[in-house]
């Protein structure tokens, strides 16, 4: 039987535009995992090793081409001595004309 098609809705402006902030948020996120990695002198090899993750899939996320689930992300945070936090976006100046 398979899955039912997605209907193929045109996006507004203000979903593009959200969806961009989010794939920024978590191109963000992962750019700090790879500081991080790379601060304790560690290949993606050793840090897949002790993640128990494939390099192969270290190398999808930190290139941005896998959106990690966040238990993944947990599981390559633990071993480094680093987890993920919830904090508040910065909110957004209002520019007055």
């Amino acid at each position: 039987m398979g899955r039912p098609k997605k209907e193929n809705k045109v996006k507004t402006e203000e979903e593009l535009k959200h969806e961009e902030k989010l794939k920024e948020l978590e191109k963000n996120l992962i750019r700090q995992i790879v500081e991080a990695r790379k601060s304790q002198k560690l290949s993606q090899r050793i840090m897949g090793e002790r993640a128990g993750i494939i390099r192969e899939t270290v190398a999808k996320i930190e290139n941005n081409l896998n959106s990690p689930q966040i238990n993944t992300l947990i599981k390559l945070l633990e071993p480094i001595g680093y987890t993920i936090s919830v904090v508040p976006l910065e909110e957004e100046k209002e520019t007055v004309v």
